[in-house]
């Protein structure tokens, strides 16, 4: 499902560059290929990690899939992931300072 997603994302990619009205590269096919690998890449990695314990948190029972969670993790992952890296370093210095008695 996180493919799926991060081929959804893809096509959304190369819509917009269609979309555009300019002349479409072998380099933009080419960055749009490595846009769709890292975000299944990441989709699958996210989704390893977290689908199972987000699972739980969904309050409605019928949403409560971890192939929808992959198939969100595939399409917005990519980008929103950037988003996370500061949060997480924060989080890593603090565990670190709890630990380093700091």
């Amino acid at each position: 499902m996180a493919v799926g997603g991060a081929c959804l994302y893809g096509l959304y990619l190369f819509a917009i560059r269609l979309r555009s009205g300019a002349t479409i590269t072998f380099r933009d096919g080419l960055l749009v290929l490595a846009n769709l690998a890292g975000a299944a890449a990441s989709g699958l990695i996210l989704t390893a990690v977290f689908a199972g314990r987000l699972v739980a948190l969904i309050p409605w029972p019928t949403l409560q899939d971890a192939g929808l969670i992959a198939f969100a993790f595939g399409v917005f992952g990519w980008e929103l992931l950037p988003l996370l890296f500061p949060k997480a370093l924060r989080w890593a210095e603090g565990q670190a300072d709890r630990l380093g008695g700091g």
